[in-house]
């Protein structure tokens, strides 16, 4: 049955994010489907798309066409490519994951690898990502305590409008100068809103550390098992670095996007103003077979629903401004990055 169901993940060959193609995506509990008019291409740590919903959201209001940026491992480029991490995905990659997840010993690789990352997220930030939803140990209680603890320090400070490097939420937002989105009059610019994937600040370091493939039980294990085909132990280390790569993936993935929300809430006041109005959390359900599976979440992509702004891009601005606009035009981006930067949230497409 396992192998049938691996199979079966095989349907999705390529990306679904094309202009025209439906989605279906969770909101407010319930199934909601939306038709693809644009898309943000290239893909960066995450895939930006303009939705238009088939049912009316008024009640929630959401209106008219909206942004969805979704997390999605398979397909954010940027986000596979950055750290050299996982690579182009392709759907025997997504197999082996299923595969993996399936067995005890991988279930149990990727709790602990997570939880090695909600370590060093404390210790290093502060910050806990909620990434194990399980509440199955005391451990996990302690944990959820210590980010309760985390999140109101974290609230107090930015509501005193500290910028301190300690104790308080450093987050990169990658703000995409193609998507400001100036309109032709004056200082009563409106831009557009971010492309963003939001990472912490770590100083000189890369936000999403890279981990042994291994657990220390797991190398000790190595040490003491006999090779008796090394062409076949060459084979399943591959096989095992790969698919590790992907657990990898999905955590870097669920980080960022845990880190977006947190940076969008810190900067509720400038919500409709310099940035744009975040109107719902929401998620794409994973293949059935997996819908019931305690890694379920490993198929499930994350995503935001934000205001859509008409609008060019920056570079742009030459063929679509008057030359005594772009003055205004350049002093309202630097308006716009300077308050962002002065709710702790740093732009890194700019010499700061």
């Amino acid at each position: 049955m396992m192998e049938e169901d691996a199979k079966r993940i095989d349907e999705v060959t390529e990306c679904p994010y094309v202009v025209g193609n439906k989605i279906t995506l969770q909101l407010e509990g319930r199934p909601v489907q939306a038709t693809i008019v644009k898309t943000f291409e290239p893909w960066t740590q995450s895939c930006a798309m303009v939705l238009s919903f088939d049912s009316d959201l008024s009640a929630i209001g959401i209106e008219g066409n909206v942004v969805l940026k979704i997390y999605d491992r398979r397909f954010s480029t940027e986000l596979r490519s950055l750290w050299k991490r996982a690579g182009p995905w392709t759907p025997e990659i997504e197999r082996d994951l299923y595969k993996l997840l399936c067995s005890d010993e991988g279930m149990e690789f990727a709790i602990e690898y997570e939880r090695s990352c909600i370590k060093e997220r404390e210790e290093e930030h502060g910050f806990i990502p909620t990434i194990i939803e399980e509440d199955t140990s005391e451990e996990q209680d302690q944990q959820n305590t210590h980010e309760q603890e985390g999140t109101n320090k974290s609230d107090s400070t930015n509501g005193n409008g500290n910028a301190k490097s300690k104790g308080t939420l450093s987050i990169f937002s990658m703000l995409s100068i193609k998507l400001f989105s100036p309109l032709f009059h004056g200082c009563k610019i409106v831009f557009r809103g971010l492309s963003c994937a939001i990472r912490f600040f770590a100083s000189g370091n890369n936000p999403i550390n890279k981990y042994h493939r291994t657990t220390g039980e797991q190398q000790t294990n190595n040490l003491e098992a006999v090779v008796e085909d090394p062409e076949e132990s060459e084979n399943e280390e591959e096989e095992w670095d790969r698919t590790c790569e992907e657990v990898d993936t999905y955590v870097a993935k669920q980080i960022l996007y845990e880190a977006e929300i947190r940076a969008y809430e810190t900067m509720k006041d400038l919500q409709g103003i310099y940035v744009p109005r975040i109107f719902a959390h929401t998620k794409m359900l994973g293949p059935k077979y997996t819908q019931d599976q305690p890694f379920s979440r490993y198929f499930e992509h994350p995503g935001i629903l934000m205001e859509y702004i008409e609008g060019f891009p920056l570079h742009e601005l030459p063929e679509n401004a008057p030359r005594k606009a772009w003055h205004p035009i350049v002093d309202k981006a630097i308006e716009i990055v300077n308050n962002i930067m002065r709710h702790g949230v740093l732009n890194d497409d700019t010499n700061v």
